[in-house]
């Protein structure tokens, strides 16, 4: 199977979705490796994955802030919070109504902007798939090869945490088997296992790569969804929700200033 391949610049992926930035020298404690999947609800073949990267000198002051701004608009910390719960009152802490849901993702967001060298690393990869379980296991692996730098040199520098979101068609021991070889041939020793978790307060890190891999997927899939366009007048373009939910997606993801978008091929 081929690696995926990289795209600063491709037909149907628009501005939004940029590549840039590089693991700096800072690398020299363990790496954290969040990974999140997302798909879409009109475009059933649609499979995305994001990983967020993170060296682990960094995560404790990323995930007290993180926390504080969800605290700001009174989310629950023992919810999820999820891309997918952005723009829908219902899902999630349904108290929170969806302008501070939005304004909480602009700060957490807002951090990797704050932080020098855009600390947290963005990939993110596409593919079409009929089945996403499969696919997960058979595609994350050559993204992870794909994006993650050689490991650093030294005692303990080449450790790397994984955590992945939890899903229904992947189990803990086929996602263990497929992600720990992927990061031994980077140089990487997994720490213990592969886990996997839900996106909450308290895990952060997957938290970023589930936000980003959806706003990333709502781009890519609304602006290329010409039949939402044919027709309409400026009004109705104006009133239309998918549309004012790709503008929102488009300011959100434009904050990030490190993301690299591949395309898995077979």
């Amino acid at each position: 199977m081929a690696a995926p391949a990289a795209s600063h610049v491709r037909r149907g992926v628009p501005s939004s979705l940029r590549s840039g930035g590089v693991h700096g020298a800072w690398q020299e404690a363990m790496l954290l490796v969040f990974v999140a999947g997302t798909g879409d609800v009109k475009f059933k073949d649609y499979l995305g994955f994001c990983i967020a990267t993170v060296n682990a000198t960094f995560y404790p002051s990323l995930k007290g802030k993180v926390q504080g701004a969800l605290k700001k608009v009174s989310w629950d910390p023992g919810t999820e919070f999820k891309g997918s719960f952005l723009f829908s009152a219902s899902k999630g802490g349904s108290d929170v109504e969806v302008g501070r849901r939005i304004a909480a993702a602009h700060e957490i967001l807002d951090l990797n902007i704050a932080l020098k060298n855009s600390r947290i690393q963005f990939y993110y990869g596409t593919m079409s798939s009929t089945d996403h379980g499969a696919d997960y296991l058979r595609a994350l692996p050559s993204l992870l090869k794909k994006s993650l730098p050689r490991a650093p040199k030294g005692a303990g520098k080449n450790l790397a945490a994984v955590v992945c979101d939890e899903r229904s068609d992947v189990s803990a021991d086929d996602l263990n088997a497929a992600v720990g070889p992927a990061l031994n041939s980077r140089g990487y020793v997994v720490f213990e296992r592969v886990s996997q978790a839900r996106s909450t307060p308290d895990t952060v890190g997957l938290m970023y790569a589930d936000l980003v891999g959806y706003l990333a997927a709502r781009v890519h899939t609304i602006s290329n969804d010409s039949e939402l366009f044919e027709g309409l007048s400026a009004e109705q373009l104006e009133q239309n929700g998918k549309l004012r939910k790709l503008k929102s997606s488009s300011e959100l993801i434009d904050k990030i200033k490190a993301l690299k978008v591949y395309t898995h091929k077979e």
